[in-house]
């Protein structure tokens, strides 16, 4: 195995476990929230956003998801 390709498995590695724990932290921040308190999209939507659109999703959510 060259260097090239272990400092690639290693990047990203990296890379899924902070995307993991940011999606884990927003997600735990959204079942703490009151359901008045969110706005835009629903509990449901903002799972989807959340999880499926990295890294989009977390920035719009921290962003605009909840009443300030």
């Amino acid at each position: 195995m060259n260097a090239t390709v272990l400092v690639t498995g290693i990047l990203v590695i990296a890379l899924l476990v902070a995307m993991m724990w940011i999606d884990m932290a927003l997600l735990r921040d959204l079942a703490a929230t009151p359901d008045h308190e969110l706005s835009v999209l629903t509990r449901a939507g903002w799972v989807v956003a959340i999880i499926f659109t990295f890294p989009i999703g977390p920035i719009l959510y921290v962003r605009f998801g909840k009443l300030h």
